[in-house]
């Protein structure tokens, strides 16, 4: 998941070898949250486009932007997020994501353009490549241009009014899956996958583990601190070595190393979670948020801008 990886996939990657597919998709909010509904068009020369977006993305970002482990405090102006595309946080989405768009039923373009079907939201290319592993290209953006009267295309050696839909493409993608990885170019398309809502998933399996080492005062009063939207998406970051290292600790070590952080200890030796305050700063130790590393690596966060 570094850098230098994803240029080598990215340059061992032909387009031109895979069969790939074409589909525009529109989002809607549900009471169940975020609907992706998926529409294919046919399009001419699809794996010559991909290419040109495959050689932009080298020439550009991958030469730019180094490849980060996925933190919701990521930059996305300064690093490329990586995470595994079976990683719990997004392994569900890519999974519908592809069947969907094998499965999505056809569409002319006339019809994202005149309104009977509904406005893209993005799009995707999609392939199998040569493993049969799948390979995506997507962009969060509508690429149907609108007001055809005010647009002109080169036609015949001359220029004329637009009298179909104009398509804009750009040679550049928000979201790539390719050898099993999944890349952020941009925190948009983070909406499309409800990542959000995983965090609140990935909350409670880290809560467990704290529950389970019997480490914490009150675990309840964690858990209400922990699952709110500011506090939930800390626990994609959250640091299994630093709990073990407490649970490690014996007591009188522990709360001499707890001290450092400002968090403090009961009578049985387990953090106190009395108050707000002590659960925060509990929060943000275990998940790489507190401004000093607590196993003596590199200060915590000193490459991180939070968005």
């Amino acid at each position: 998941m570094d850098t230098q990886s994803l240029a080598e996939n990215l340059r061992g990657l032909t387009p031109s070898r895979l069969e790939w597919k074409f589909a525009l998709y529109a989002a809607s909010k549900s009471r169940d949250g975020i609907s992706l509904e998926w529409y294919s068009c046919d399009m001419a020369d699809t794996a010559g486009w991909v290419d040109t977006v495959r050689e932009a993305l080298l020439n550009k970002p991958v030469a730019e932007k180094p490849v980060a482990p996925y933190s919701p405090f990521l930059s996305d102006k300064e690093n490329i997020a990586s995470m595994s595309a079976s990683d719990d946080i997004i392994r569900r989405q890519i999974s519908l994501m592809c069947g969907d768009i094998r499965t999505a039923p056809p569409r002319a373009p006339e019809d994202f353009a005149s309104g009977a079907a509904p406005k893209p939201t993005g799009y995707a290319f999609l392939a199998d490549d040569e493993s049969g592993a799948p390979v995506a290209f997507l962009r969060r953006a509508n690429p149907f241009l609108r007001g055809a009267s005010r647009l002109c295309v080169v036609s015949g050696g001359g220029i004329r009014t637009a009298d179909s839909p104009v398509l804009k493409l750009a040679p550049t993608v928000d979201f790539l899956l390719l050898g099993g990885v999944c890349y952020f170019f941009s925190s948009g398309v983070e909406k499309d996958f409800e990542l959000e809502n995983r965090y609140f998933a990935v909350a409670s399996k880290r809560l467990a583990l704290i529950a389970e080492a019997d480490v914490a005062s009150n675990i309840e009063a964690l858990e209400k601190a922990a699952f709110t939207p500011k506090n939930a998406r800390k626990f994609v970051d959250f640091d299994k070595q630093v709990l073990e290292h407490i649970i490690r600790l014996p007591i009188t070590e522990r709360e001499d190393f707890l001290s450092t952080y400002g968090v403090t200890i009961d009578d049985g030796g387990r953090m106190d979670t009395s108050d707000d305050e002590q659960c925060e700063l509990i929060i943000d130790l275990l998940c790489s948020r507190s401004c000093l590393d607590p196993l003596g690596r590199l200060a915590v966060g000193s490459n991180i801008t939070v968005r």
